[in-house]
């Protein structure tokens, strides 16, 4: 999104540009560990926020606790979904996933 466009923001949306994509393994973590590690990195992430500069306004990062396990961290700018459409595509991502 930009600003000062003819005096209005505007949307450019990139024919290629992926989201930002962590992985983790934490396996070998106990659980306490884990447990402490995940909430760190959730508050890391919100911290981190989103910058319109860097065009960048989406990030997912996955945590392998275990050997079938794993934690799903999903992080977008709200300017690019909201309440409404949200529903509608974690729907369709957890229809894709079962």
């Amino acid at each position: 999104f930009y600003s000062g466009w003819n005096e209005q923001p505007l949307q450019v949306v990139y024919r290629h540009k992926a989201a930002k994509f962590r992985f983790e393994d934490i396996r070998l973590m106990e659980q306490e560990e884990q447990d402490a590690y995940i909430a760190d990195f959730a508050e890391r992430d919100k911290a981190e926020g989103f910058h319109f500069s860097s065009g960048e306004l989406m990030r997912v990062s996955v945590l392998r606790t275990g050997e079938e396990a794993y934690r799903f961290v999903w992080s977008f700018h709200h300017i690019l979904m909201d309440g409404w459409c949200l529903f509608l595509i974690v729907g369709e991502a957890f229809h894709t996933y079962f």
